[in-house]
């Protein structure tokens, strides 16, 4: 076997799913889209395109004009980068996703004075496609940096911020990377970022050993899944906004157990 993982690659974001809920995981991997095309969904993407311009509003002498230009930009370009996933959107719902994000962007100006610290890391520019023979695990990762000989993994997220810290399924994504970029690079990964694309603010996260083990074990779970076998939905599952919430009503299997 040579230590060669042999299943399908399995995708940083299936772990983040499967830390949200395991069943969700199981339908993604056996063929079920769940893509759904929402105002929270719109907007995502285009902060995400906006938040990859922060770098360069941190440097320039009115981040407040520098950042509207780039969304007057975006709203221009959006259609080409996203092409696929805004196939089925019309005008309207795209202007309105660009009107709702315009009154963020003074706060957003604002805020990035506080993120000196992160801006001071050299960004890495290439496209950062991930992947180990080893370990299994894949992932597209949005940005790479480098201070003194030291790698950290970067990922920029649209949705709520916590008070503190950073959310649990972040925490394992950056872990995920964290291992990714160790074995592409050949050096040790001691923290990540979460980028806080509605308000320009960014928080370090620390790579944890039991972490690290739990991306492992996690991997371990959807390598079962990816065999078939269907786990236990949680107690917690955020059924309310799952696309498979239809299908989800089964009966569970001995194998699910297993979970």
């Amino acid at each position: 076997m040579n230590g060669i993982f042999t299943h399908p690659m399995i995708r940083v974001s299936d772990i983040t799913t499967f830390n949200k809920c395991p069943r969700m995981c199981y339908f993604i991997n056996h063929g079920h889209d769940r893509i759904e095309v929402s105002p929270g969904f719109l907007e995502g993407l285009i902060l995400k395109e906006l938040a990859l311009t922060y770098e360069n509003a941190f440097d320039s002498d009115d981040r407040q004009i520098f950042l509207n230009n780039e969304l007057e930009r975006i709203s221009k370009e959006i259609r080409v980068i996203c092409r696929n996933e805004l196939s089925k959107v019309d005008d309207a719902a795209l202007e309105k996703s660009i009107t709702d994000i315009l009154p963020l962007i003074g706060e957003i100006s604002s805020n990035l004075s506080l993120n000196s610290d992160f801006y001071s890391y050299e960004f890495i520019r290439e496209e950062h496609i991930l992947y180990s023979d080893k370990f299994g695990i894949s992932g597209r990762l949005d940005r790479l940096l480098r201070k003194n000989d030291r790698m950290a993994p970067s990922i920029i997220r649209t949705g709520n911020m916590p008070d503190n810290g950073v959310w649990n399924s972040e925490r394992l994504a950056l872990t995920a990377y964290s291992i990714l970029v160790e074995e592409k690079y050949n050096s040790i990964v001691e923290k990540g970022f979460v980028e806080y694309a509605r308000w320009g603010k960014v928080r370090q996260c620390v790579i944890k050993r039991h972490e690290r083990r739990q991306v492992l074990r996690i991997r371990d779970m959807i390598k079962r899944i990816q065999d078939g076998f269907m786990p236990e939905r949680p107690k917690d599952a955020p059924c309310e906004y799952c696309n498979f919430v239809g299908m989800c009503d089964v009966k569970s299997t001995l194998a699910s157990r297993f979970f």
